[in-house]
């Protein structure tokens, strides 16, 4: 016999928990009223770094609109004042409780929303799976690059379980919302879910934490990291991800972190070239470390040439400082750009993390706009605010 699933088990099975990667901009945060009582302002929400000993709350920004609504169950009550996004959920959430398999078809979004075999396999999860469940309330949605993401709680039929999960929206050609029954691994969207579930994010807290007034103010980058494929309308509410950054020859106010940052990156070629792997080891973070010594136990020295080569012809040139994370951008004699992460160790020293892990945030400093703007002319300058 099978036995029953917990929240937590359910929560995974569920289609609609996705993934589990400028001229000057208003920073202001601003309330205003909205169609269900719910209230509307910009927000900007530090950007989590995973590695492989936890997860860091970084000082990079991503700025996107918010939307709070009240407790009390808003879309089980006529409203003719409710928006498109706001009109989309309630009617899905009606074609799952009556598992109306040819009405959420309908529902979902025409271009992102209807792949025959994820949609059934989807929209069969949903419909088991809120037979166990009660959704209980939606207190936050956010919108962001094509997407309106609500947020809700839902509760397991005992009601000793609790939980979030999204629900996710897209906006199509003609300005409705459709449905997205099962994963989307757009990044703006993977971030902002990470902040959500995180312990500082309101999945966890009655009082989240989003990025400060001083981080804010010394924003001196803003990059849009895309819109949403198979929609015209798909820069609707683009967010916005804000950094502090500089050349490393930078005689301004981050000169004291550049010139950290430059050497500690000339001690590990130091180091290396050496051949004292135990120095360069330590200026690792422990798990990168240890990796990297197991792999020269095995590694030929022809490998090992190779590693050491690519490491002391990278010239470092720009970095962003997201403190406690520094994202340092180099480049080969062959003019190829590589990304290095340092975050802060024991009495401030600067470790390289993340050298061989892969994570989410990779999409950000690694791929799209942010490694195009790296090679210009002069790094960065496309998307410097002016």
């Amino acid at each position: 016999m099978r036995r029953p699933l917990n929240l937590k088990e359910s929560i995974r099975r569920v289609a609609f928990l996705a993934c589990r990667p400028l001229a000057a901009i208003a920073l202001l945060v601003v309330g205003c009223c909205l169609a269900m009582g719910e209230t509307a302002r910009m927000v900007q929400l530090p950007i989590t770094l995973r590695t492989e000993a936890g997860r860091v709350r970084t000082s990079a920004c991503l700025q996107i609109e918010e939307r709070v609504y009240p407790q009390t169950p808003w879309w089980e009550a006529a409203n003719s004042n409710a928006d498109a996004a706001e009109r989309a959920f309630k009617s899905v959430l009606v074609a799952i409780k009556r598992k109306d398999r040819d009405e959420l078809f309908r529902l979902s979004h025409p271009a992102l929303g209807r792949d025959p075999k994820q949609f059934d396999q989807q929209a069969g999860a949903l419909f088991q799976q809120f037979t166990l469940i009660e959704l209980v309330s939606v207190p936050r949605a956010y919108e962001l690059d094509g997407l309106v993401v609500f947020y809700g709680k839902i509760r397991s039929a005992n009601g000793q379980e609790s939980a979030f999960a999204p629900f996710v929206f897209g906006q199509e050609e003609d300005g409705s919302f459709g449905f997205l029954p099962y994963r989307t691994d757009k990044l703006t969207y993977q971030l902002l879910d990470d902040w959500f579930q995180e312990p500082w994010g309101p999945s966890k807290t009655d009082r989240p934490a989003y990025c400060s007034d001083e981080e804010i103010k010394h924003t001196t980058y803003a990059v849009a990291l895309g819109s949403l494929g198979g929609a015209s309308r798909s820069d609707w509410r683009s967010s916005r991800v804000l950094l502090n950054g500089a050349p490393l020859d930078t005689r301004g106010e981050l000169a004291k972190t550049a010139g950290q940052l430059k050497t500690t990156i000339d001690e590990m070629k130091s180091a290396l070239v050496g051949g004292r792997l135990d120095d360069f080891v330590k200026r690792m973070a422990p798990e990168d470390g240890k990796r990297l010594k197991e792999w020269f136990t095995s590694a030929s020295q022809s490998d090992i040439g190779g590693y050491t080569a690519a490491i002391t012809k990278q010239q470092p040139f720009f970095f962003f400082d997201a403190s406690p994370l520094f994202v340092v951008y180099t480049k080969s004699s062959a003019g190829a750009v590589q990304v290095m992460y340092f975050t802060l160790g024991p009495r401030n020293a600067l470790l390289w993390t993340n050298s061989s892990y892969i994570t989410i945030i990779d999409g950000v400093f690694k791929q799209g706009p942010l490694k195009s703007a790296a090679s210009l002319e002069r790094p960065f300058s496309s998307i410097a605010i002016k």
